[in-house]
């Protein structure tokens, strides 16, 4: 790859690829004035996303569609021979055809070179674990009074339901773009120089992981509104995206921008084994193949294996680490706290004197558990409408709301609202158990709980319809690095709260990103002014 970069550098401009701007784009010349360097850089990121978001390297395109293929082939028999008994021929057919599915918007971005960039792309990787390849260790769902009773004829219409998911999901994304939605939207252009982007990006992951430790110290009040606001103005995904992304177009500061980025992984980790949670693992690593694949248009395997790797690890022992820690938190450094839960998992997996050996099989289920939903989606079908009538909407009525100030409204309905009412009626916890355990309702199972099977293919369309608006918005070929930052930040956060209500998410969307989108034009507007003025 290093010669190549070369041969492209020393080739003249009408030989070099038309879209090698995105991760060759050459640093000014340095011999040229500070004020001509500064309008090389203002032209640089003006123009550096105008061509289409892909790599400058060639596509694989035949031969990698011949390789998911392959691949998909040699999966058939391990779908059929060794998913769980839970599933019947049936399901598991519907649940390797729900896989190729799923992985079918990545495929058609890594081999299209003039593919628009899509956020299904992400809901689809994240379908793909939580219910196509949950039949391999999904085998039972408790409920708060023991195992569900669920019938085969409902798992099967789950399967069917959730193979059905991501091409309503991408149909109704190209739908939009055939009825060209972007044009009724703004296209933003943030332009935000790779500099400051880094640093401020650095500072938001900074604030964020601060935050963790004085409210692991007591040092910060446990005051819902109080946790709300830094929670909005130190979103760390948004901060780790915007230190990445320029470490994948420039070559000035590369290195040294992908080492603060896994430097700042590295923190997020260890506070994480402090708090006892394993979701700040899972999102940087998240943000890494996006990019990648989103942008990059190459896929990045390795960051799968680490995060699933860390869940098989860390999953079994989190709630033996959190019965000794979170009852006595005064009691323990955070130091100690770190070093706890390294030393669970060490004896979990390698054994100790006190305990020799576990059941490493019901370990693997335990941690894959935390990844399972057919099953969940199944019940929803097993009592509805039978016993829990359709909800026609019901349970969207949080967005009717979601622009309204709760100072005006002191009875307006929590944004999650659905997750504690089917938590309550499908059997998860009793009410008042909602005060300490959240239970999400997925939107797949959100969509059937309302409108039934069709009705609810339809709803997941117009999910696609929301995210093609997103797409355009933030991903268009002018957008600019902090719009793409911001892209980012949408796809994975989208892709992570499939599993809770849709209102939840998308009731706070529009406040949100007109909050970073505004901060983002007001960042890339200071460094250009404080640029021109230093010329």
């Amino acid at each position: 790859m290093p010669a190549r970069r070369q041969s492209l550098r020393s080739a003249p401009p009408e030989q070099r690829e038309p879209q090698a701007a995105l991760a060759l784009a050459p640093g000014p010349a340095r011999a040229r004035p500070s004020s001509q360097r500064d309008e090389v850089d203002a032209s640089s990121d003006r123009e550096l996303w105008q061509t289409p978001l892909a790599d400058a390297r060639p596509r694989p395109g035949a031969r990698l569609v011949l390789l998911f293929a392959v691949g998909m082939a040699a999966l058939l028999p391990l779908f059929l021979f060794f998913a769980t008994e839970r599933f019947s021929t049936l399901a598991r057919l519907l649940a390797w055809l729900g896989l190729g599915g799923a992985l079918a918007p990545a495929l058609w971005l890594l081999t299209r070179p003039g593919a628009r960039a899509s956020t299904v792309v992400a809901t689809g990787m994240w379908a793909a674990v939580f219910y196509h390849l949950a039949v391999f260790h999904e085998d039972r769902l408790m409920l708060r009074w023991g195992e569900a009773r669920i019938s085969e004829s409902a798992v099967d219409l789950a399967m069917l339901l959730a193979a059905l998911a991501t091409p309503a999901i991408y149909l109704g994304w190209q739908l939009a773009g055939m009825l060209n939605l972007g044009r009724a939207l703004p296209h933003p252009r943030l332009d935000v120089p790779a500099l400051p982007l880094r640093v401020v990006g650095t500072g938001i992951v900074a604030l964020s992981l601060l935050a963790d430790v004085l409210w692991m110290r007591h040092e910060l009040t446990v005051y819902q509104p109080a946790v709300s606001v830094i929670a909005v103005l130190t979103p760390s995904d948004l901060g780790f995206a915007m230190v990445l992304l320029p470490t994948l177009r420039r070559q000035d500061g590369g290195r040294r921008g992908k080492l603060l980025f896994w430097g700042l992984f590295g923190a997020a980790a260890l506070i994480a084994l402090m708090r006892g949670v394993l979701t700040p693992l899972m999102k940087p690593l998240l943000i890494y193949l996006l990019a990648n694949l989103v942008i990059c248009r190459r896929a990045r395997l390795w960051p799968v294996v680490v995060a699933l790797g860390s869940v098989l690890l860390l999953q079994p022992v989190k709630g033996e680490f959190r019965a000794r820690v979170w009852d006595r938190q005064s009691e323990m450094t955070l130091t100690a706290r770190a070093l706890l839960f390294v030393d669970l998992t060490v004896q979990h997996w390698l054994g100790s004197d006190i305990a020799p050996s576990v059941d490493k099989e019901q370990s693997v289920k335990i941690a894959a558990a935390r990844t399972g939903a057919a099953l969940q989606l199944a019940n929803a079908i097993e009592l509805t409408p039978q016993a829990i009538p359709f909800q026609g909407g019901a349970t969207y009525r949080y967005l009717r709301f979601a622009l309204m100030p709760r100072v005006f409204y002191p009875d307006k309905p929590i944004a999650q609202y659905a997750d504690v009412w089917a938590a309550v009626l499908y059997g998860y916890t009793t009410q008042s158990g909602t005060a300490h355990v959240m239970v999400g309702l997925s939107q797949v199972a959100e969509a059937y709980i309302n409108f039934g099977v069709i009705g609810g293919l339809g709803l997941l369309m117009g999910l696609g319809f929301l995210l093609r608006g997103m797409d355009e918005v933030f991903a268009h070929p002018q957008a600019g690095t902090g719009a793409l930052a911001l892209h980012l930040y949408f796809a994975q956060s989208v892709a992570v709260t499939l599993e809770g209500s849709l209102a939840q998410y998308w009731g706070g969307v529009l406040q949100s990103y007109l909050v970073y989108g505004v901060a983002l034009a007001l960042l890339g507007s200071l460094a250009r002014t404080r640029r021109r003025r230093a010329g």
